[in-house]
């Protein structure tokens, strides 16, 4: 039955709701440890996505930023990227392509976060490897000095939980599986 735009209220979206974290996390539940791991890192993830998003819309939005409150943000970032070593308006044009494809990174690690709390063994690699290649495009786009100066110690602690929690879970994934074949094997031997 199809209610009136008029007649909707907020309570109607929860099916939905409901429905798109069913079709994203699944229908059955992890253990109590990767609920645990899953929830730190998807903290992790939001954050540095979140930051990652704001950088990207400010540097979109600078010039309306200068008419309203007077202050220049590409004068801020030029001076920053001579300051790495960049020309200014290079530096300017590189920061901002670095945070848009940055952003489809943060979905493909996020898709590898959806596959942890799924407990696929694949999504070690999908982690890592968005992570990975996050940092060498970072290297290879603004330089290991921009990672130096410029990361906050606050993202840099986020980066760590990130890779940790993820090496941490998959090496007692691992460690649960090969338990797991191991007493199925003895118990195909006493048969």
């Amino acid at each position: 039955m199809r209610k009136k735009l008029d007649q909707l209220k907020p309570e109607d979206a929860i099916p939905l709701l409901v429905r798109l974290k069913t079709l994203i996390l699944g229908k059955n539940k992890p253990d109590g440890f990767t609920r645990l791991m899953f929830t730190s890192s998807l903290f992790s993830w939001l954050l540095l996505t979140i930051w990652n998003a704001v950088s990207y819309f400010v540097l979109l939005t600078s010039d309306i930023i200068e008419e309203n409150k007077g202050f220049s943000v590409k004068d801020v970032i030029i001076k920053n990227g001579q300051n790495l070593g960049f020309n200014g308006e290079e530096f300017l044009s590189s920061i901002t392509t670095f945070y848009f494809n940055s952003l489809f990174v943060w979905l493909f690690i996020f898709f590898g976060l959806v596959l942890m709390y799924r407990k696929k063994r694949i999504y070690t690699l999908v982690v890592l490897g968005g992570l990975a290649f996050h940092f060498i495009y970072m290297f290879f786009v603004l330089g290991f000095q921009y990672f130096i100066e410029d990361v906050s110690f606050f993202d840099k602690i986020l980066y760590g939980i990130l890779i940790v929690v993820a090496m941490i879970h998959s090496l007692l994934m691992s460690k649960e599986k090969n338990a797991v074949l191991n007493e199925e094997d003895e118990i195909a031997d006493y048969n």
